[in-house]
C-alpha cells in the first residue's frame, strides 16, 4: 500500500458540489485512506498483521490470476514436432548392442 495519501481533485468550471464531492470520495476510496484509518484505529498484534498481509496477498494474486491473456492468435506458432526443410536432428543411436 502507498504510504503517502495526496488525493487531489481539481474543480471544473460550473461543476456542482455534489459531483465534486463524489469524485473526491471516489479518489479517497481508491487511495485506501479510509481502510488504513480503520486498520490503525486499534492495536494490531503480530499474528493479526500476518493474517491481514496474507489476505491482502491472496486478494492481489486472485485478481492477477483471472486477468484475460493476450490473444493466442497474436503469438507465433511454436511446434517442437515440426522440422524445417533440410534440418536433421542430432540424435544418433549408439553402435552395437544396447546393454539393457
Amino acid at each position: 500500500m502507498v504510504s503517502a495519501y495526496n488525493v487531489q481533485v481539481f474543480v471544473d468550471d460550473n461543476e456542482p458540489e455534489e459531483k465534486l464531492l463524489n469524485r473526491f470520495r471516489r479518489e479517497v476510496m481508491k487511495a485506501g485512506v479510509i481502510q488504513e484509518c480503520k486498520r490503525r484505529r486499534f492495536f494490531e498484534n503480530t499474528q493479526d498483521e500476518k493474517k491481514r498481509k496474507s489476505r491482502e496477498a491472496a486478494k492481489r494474486n486472485r485478481s492477477r490470476r483471472f486477468q484475460p491473456r493476450s490473444n493466442m492468435q497474436d503469438r507465433p506458432e511454436i511446434s517442437k514436432n515440426k522440422k524445417e526443410d533440410g534440418e536433421k536432428d542430432n540424435w544418433e543411436l549408439p553402435e552395437g548392442d544396447i546393454p539393457y
